[in-house]
């Protein structure tokens, strides 16, 4: 009896590496993935199957952020999830986290709701897409808005420290 519960114990621990295997494979995808996006001429791509060999294609599938207050067109790969930024109930002097920032669009809008004394932080697992959002603002201005590189599953940011996610 003893040595079949040793048995699953080693045979649950060899499918949780596999498992855990498979989630790093699959983060590597989606971050070179998104690489992809950031670097490649955005006049290349026209959102679907075309292109060259070089262009990344993906499909838009999020709403339209041009009415929105702090838009910045740089800012929008239309990798977005619709608005949340207007069901968050953001209040001036907010602060906010926004996972999977990107380039930074969702933050320059948040920054709208939250004003001057609000602060907005991004975070994205992706290296190209923090750089890029760290060049989009420095085109706004704006100086409480950040963006970190880390992963959600392992945030290096303190807890507690935000009003709206």
């Amino acid at each position: 009896m003893v040595f079949h519960q040793k048995a699953e114990i080693r045979r649950a621990k060899s499918t949780n590496r596999s498992i855990m295997k498979n989630a790093e494979d699959i983060k590597k995808i989606v971050k070179d993935k998104y690489a992809g996006i950031v670097v490649q001429d955005k006049s290349s791509d026209c959102g679907c199957c075309c292109g060259d060999d070089s262009t990344i294609n993906y499909s838009v599938f999020n709403e339209s952020y041009e009415a929105k207050e702090g838009y910045l067109k740089d800012a929008d790969f239309s990798l977005g999830c619709g608005l949340p930024t207007d069901f968050a109930g953001i209040q001036p002097g907010d602060h906010v986290l926004d996972l999977g920032s990107g380039a930074g669009n969702d933050c320059f809008v948040a920054r709208s709701f939250a004003g001057e004394k609000g602060k907005i932080t991004g975070l994205d697992f992706t290296e190209e897409m923090v750089a890029k959002a760290n060049d989009n603002k420095k085109k706004t201005g704006f100086t409480n808005v950040e963006f970190i590189q880390g992963d959600i599953e392992n945030m290096p940011l303190p807890d507690e420290s935000y009003n709206v996610v």
